[in-house]
């Protein structure tokens, strides 16, 4: 191995990057599993209130361009639909590691 090789390897040792690295990375995902919980709860709540929009939405853009784009609409509209339903079927995972 080269000295600077050796050098590297010595001060990641002696820092412990490689803890401290998985360390961040546990919070990493310990926040995004959080951000993807009140995301599902908030698509359950709000259900509705996505769906009145989206009628609005679509018949606005229909009503703009006389129906020109409707089938891309129809498109956007169930690709949004369907993502938000999976989301709002998410289940949050019960967390081993609660210390936050």
């Amino acid at each position: 191995m080269s000295r600077i090789n050796e050098t590297l390897k010595q001060k990641i040792d002696e820092l412990d990057l490689d803890t401290r690295l998985n360390e961040a990375v546990d919070q990493a995902e310990r926040v995004v599993q959080r951000g993807l919980d009140t995301a599902a709860d908030l698509a359950r709540e709000h259900h509705d209130d996505v769906e009145r929009a989206l009628d609005r939405i679509s018949a606005s853009i229909d009503g703009r361009t006389e129906g020109k784009y409707a089938e891309q609409v129809g498109r956007v509209r169930g690709t949004v639909e369907l993502g938000l339903r999976k989301l709002a079927e998410r289940h949050p995972d019960v967390d081993p590691d609660p210390q936050d």
